[in-house]
């Protein structure tokens, strides 16, 4: 894939910057071989196919440097069933306890969360706000391993989504609404020290060529919350986050699955450098023409190749997307080809090994 001159790094980091190149890049999303895949033969063949034709996008952190033993206590049981986490944070106006479980052999997930009661929002408001630091050196040792074969996502925290993680989903969308000005606190809250943290990881990591990333703000797209509540919460933080970001040379990126036709003009107006993994209908509301159309190169445009498409689609299908897409843009959309999420299969059906294949050697031969 990529161009004649640029690397599949540059060719990608040419698209989220606004320049343009020879040809439209594609990318894996999150696919690659420095993780799980590499350990799973199913997907052997595939990688070898990822590490000839297509670039990759790759999610990755930077460390913190010290911990948070001062003020949460953890605890962990494990059974034959199940691993169970509890978690208890020490706040100056009380205890919270938060419990997470992992069933043997499938994904975690939160049974209960700090924050259930009005007192428990006060407990959090209570905390001192504690900068932490960050150390970079994983973080380049992995951008020499990658070389020049993709991009570095760098992930950072964001009020949206720290907010969230403190309640049960449902309490958290139903108080956005009816508990709108104690959320807008919590949120303020969580955002002074948020954009402390970005600045700090913005400066360990100037000069890399890597993006920022966060997937905070589709938490607050419909169909669960209005554009009104994502204007009033997501943007303003946003906004700070990019101008934090851009004052050090970083580009930067949303992640949004789902419904971002009605919340489009406010992603623009972040000031956001990126938005992925922009799902085509159904999964989400808009087409790719009409992205383009209504973006007009003031972002970069990253996905639209659903993921759950390899699990199903016939022979020939993935080089039908494909060819469907590379009639809609033209070498200077800013528009970068990938999957809308990371293949979670293990092992890898051959079906879907087959699709995605299918979608790489298109990809490679079809896109202007």
């Amino acid at each position: 894939m990529g161009t004649n001159r640029l690397s599949r790094r540059d060719a990608m980091l040419a698209k989220i910057h606004g320049r343009r190149v020879e040809r439209i890049p594609f990318a894996t999303y999150n696919f690659h071989p420095f993780g799980s895949h590499a350990k799973d033969p199913s997907y052997a063949a595939l990688l070898e196919l990822v590490d000839a034709k297509a670039g990759m996008f790759i999610k990755h952190g930077v460390r913190r440097v010290g911990t948070d033993a001062a003020t949460r206590e953890r605890r962990v049981e494990q059974t034959r069933a199940e691993t169970r986490t509890t978690t208890l944070w020490h706040t100056p106006k009380g205890d919270l306890r938060s419990v997470f479980v992992v069933p043997r052999g499938q994904p975690g997930y939160t049974v209960e969360h700090f924050i259930k009661t009005n007192a428990d929002v006060e407990r959090v408001l209570s905390v001192p706000h504690a900068t932490p630091d960050f150390d970079a050196a994983d973080t380049r040792r992995f951008l020499e391993t990658l070389g020049d074969r993709g991009v570095v996502a760098v992930t950072h925290p964001d009020p949206m989504a720290v907010a969230c993680s403190l309640f049960d989903f449902e309490e958290f969308v139903v108080r956005c609404i009816t508990d709108s000005a104690r959320i807008q606190a919590l949120i303020d809250y969580l955002a002074a020290g948020i954009y402390a943290e970005v600045e700090r990881m913005a400066v360990v990591c100037e000069g890399l060529p890597i993006i920022f990333h966060t997937s905070g703000p589709e938490l607050a797209t419909p169909p669960m919350l209005s554009p009104a509540v994502f204007a009033r919460l997501v943007t303003p933080c946003q906004k700070r986050i990019n101008e934090i970001l851009h004052a050090r040379g970083h580009r930067s990126c949303i992640h949004c699955h789902g419904r971002v036709r009605l919340v489009l003009d406010e992603m623009l107006e972040t000031g956001t450098d990126a938005l992925e993994p922009i799902e085509p209908p159904r999964q989400g509301d808009i087409t790719l023409a009409e992205l383009l159309e209504r973006v007009d190169g003031r972002l970069c445009l990253i996905g639209h190749i659903q993921d759950q498409d390899f699990y199903l689609a016939a022979p020939g299908e993935m080089r039908r997307r494909v060819a469907e897409i590379a009639a809609v843009v033209s070498p200077a959309s800013r528009y970068i080809m990938t999957p809308t999420c990371t293949p979670f299969q293990h092992p890898a059906s051959r079906q879907y090994v087959a699709a995605y294949s299918e979608w790489i050697e298109a990809a490679a031969e079809l896109l202007p």
